[in-house]
C-alpha cells in the first residue's frame, strides 16, 4: 500500500511544494525532473495515503484550481501552480534548462515524452491489483516490453550523443528513463538484458548529481515503488 502522511527531509529553507502521493507513479519523472534541474522541493503528500480524503482533494482544488484532478501538481515559491503531469514535466524543463531549443530537437523532445507515456499506460494496465489478468501480465513481460525497449533503443542509438537528445540530459531522457526503470526493469527484472545501450544509457542517467543525490536520499528511499509484486511475482 502506498504510505501514508509523510515528508520530505530537506533543509526549511525549501518552499517549492509538490503535491502527490509518497509513491513513484506519475510523479516520479518529475521529482527527477527538479533534482537534475537543482530545483530545491518539498514533497506534500494528502493524510491518509491512497485514495485521497475529500478533505485533500478540497485542497488541492483550492490551490490548483481544476474541479476535476489537480496531481501531480508543483506550487513554487513565487506562487506560480502547475498542474497536469505531462504540463508540470514540461514546466519544470523549461524552467530548469532541461528542454531544447532547436525546433527540430523539440519535436523530438514531445515525440520521446509520448514514446514515453504510451509504455507508462502499458505498463499501469499490468497492475494485478488495479485488475490485469495472468494473460495480460504475461504479455507485458513478453512482448509489451520488449518492443518499447526495442524502439526507445533504436531512437537512443540514432541519437548524435550519449542521451536521446545529443550530448546532454534533457527531460526526453528523464521522462523515458522513468517509464524504462519505474514502469519496466524495475517490474520485470533482466528485462533490459539484451538491450546493452539502454542499460549503459539508464547507468548514465542515473549518474547526474542532482538525480544520484535524489536517490540516495530519505524522501526517495520512504516512496512507495513499483517492484515484481505489482505483476503477481
Amino acid at each position: 500500500a502506498i504510505p501514508a502522511a509523510a515528508q520530505h527531509s530537506q533543509p526549511n529553507t525549501m518552499t517549492n511544494k509538490f503535491h502527490y502521493y509518497a509513491a513513484t507513479g506519475r510523479g516520479h519523472a518529475i521529482r527527477l525532473a527538479l533534482s537534475a534541474a537543482n530545483i530545491p522541493f518539498e514533497d506534500e503528500y494528502p493524510e491518509g495515503g491512497f485514495p485521497p480524503t475529500a478533505e485533500a482533494k478540497d485542497l488541492w482544488r483550492s490551490i490548483g484550481k481544476n474541479t476535476t484532478t489537480n496531481i501531480p501538481m508543483l506550487q513554487m515559491a513565487d506562487g506560480r501552480v502547475f498542474t497536469q503531469s505531462s504540463a508540470v514535466l514540461r514546466a519544470v524543463a523549461r524552467i530548469g534548462g532541461l528542454m531544447p531549443t532547436d525546433e527540430g530537437e523539440l519535436y523530438m523532445t514531445d515525440k520521446l515524452l509520448a514514446d514515453a507515456e504510451d509504455l507508462r499506460g502499458e505498463g499501469y494496465k499490468s497492475f494485478v491489483a488495479w485488475g490485469a489478468t495472468e494473460e495480460a501480465v504475461e504479455a507485458f513481460i513478453n512482448k509489451v516490453l520488449p518492443l518499447h525497449f526495442g524502439n526507445l533503443e533504436r531512437q537512443l542509438k540514432e541519437s548524435t550523443g550519449d542521451y536521446f537528445i545529443g550530448d546532454s540530459l534533457t527531460i526526453a531522457d528523464i521522462a523515458c528513463y522513468d517509464a524504462i526503470t519505474n514502469f519496466g526493469s524495475n517490474r520485470v527484472i533482466g528485462s533490459l538484458d539484451g538491450f546493452e545501450t539502454l542499460k549503459a544509457w539508464v547507468d548514465k542517467v542515473e549518474s547526474n548529481e542532482g538525480i544520484k543525490n535524489y536517490m540516495a536520499s530519505e524522501s526517495f528511499a520512504g516512496l512507495w515503488k513499483f517492484g515484481p509484486d505489482t505483476l503477481g511475482k
